[in-house]
């Protein structure tokens, strides 16, 4: 059964109503959150990054929820979502996304992934192959094309040298946007991947795969593509593009840092309407 309270949403420039903030209980019992906003059939899946929370993308949730049904989920340990003490194992990270397709009701959604949430929605689509999406939006990781980027400030690295944590957690916050952070959502973040004990980040980043995987799996994907990207990623998203030319969008911020949906939530908000107005309006469902 879904409990539903109030939201109080973060301090923002995008005016809206106030966002759902909502809960159920996986299948092994955890407590797992989402927030939610707007209605109707067409719903927008936000999966966050590395220790971070859903309300990293308030700015979409409120801004885009005038046009669709938009959720962004809380994986387990983050966020809202309760701490969970065994395994975070992908197979079980990809039955949390598909319990909470399930939840919603979600008909044909079209699936954002970020940094780490790129490789768990990747995943999630390699094990849950007959799942029906209406379309794919990718920001700001690797797809396994091309040779590996270089390590970036913010992207998702082990925490096993760090010494001060906290000190470690404050500047990875920090370097998520090129822009100032509202302090609102600063702490908000903050306290999400403080709050995450660093065994599971840990856990979280070592992923059994090798760079093909992300490749092969995206391919085989047969609806449009979204990727949305810095430029240390271009060379991949020029790639994706020739491979796959009627499918894929490619979009570059070359001013917005890692979160650039925080640093630049207006035209990341554009570009994503513009991509789920035209997915939905010629569906494939062919995948």
């Amino acid at each position: 059964m879904r409990i539903v309270f109030l939201f109080l949403a973060l301090p923002s420039l995008i005016a809206a109503a106030p966002l759902r903030d909502c809960y159920f209980k996986a299948s092994d019992g955890v407590r797992l959150h989402y927030i939610e906003a707007g209605k109707g059939a067409d719903t927008l899946i936000f999966v966050p990054g590395w220790m971070m929370p859903a309300a990293v993308f308030e700015a979409q949730v409120k801004g885009l929820s005038d046009q669709y049904r938009v959720i962004a989920f809380d994986p387990r340990s983050q966020g809202k979502s309760e701490l969970f003490t065994g395994a975070h194992t992908p197979s079980l990270r990809s039955r949390d996304l598909q319990e909470l397709l399930n939840e919603v009701g979600a008909v044909n959604p079209i699936l954002i992934g970020w940094s780490l949430g790129v490789m768990e929605v990747l995943d999630y689509l390699a094990r849950y192959k007959h799942s029906p999406i209406a379309g794919l939006v990718l920001i700001d990781n690797s797809i396994g094309e091309g040779q590996p980027p270089s390590s970036g400030k913010s992207s998702s690295k082990s925490q096993a040298p760090v010494k001060d944590r906290a000190a470690y957690l404050k500047d990875f916050t920090l370097g998520l946007t090129k822009k100032p952070m509202p302090r609102g959502l600063y702490d908000t973040i903050f306290a999400s991947a403080s709050r995450m004990p660093r065994s599971v980040a840990q856990e979280l980043v070592n992923k059994p795969y090798p760079r093909e995987y992300w490749r092969d799996t995206l391919l085989k994907q047969k609806v449009p593509i979204l990727y949305m990207i810095r430029p240390r990623f271009q060379e991949q998203g020029r790639i994706l593009a020739a491979k796959r030319p009627t499918l894929a969008r490619v979009e570059v911020f070359p001013e917005a840092g890692h979160a650039l949906f925080i640093d630049e939530p207006e035209r990341f908000n554009r570009i994503l309407s513009q991509f789920a107005q035209k997915t939905w309006a010629n569906p494939l469902n062919v995948r």
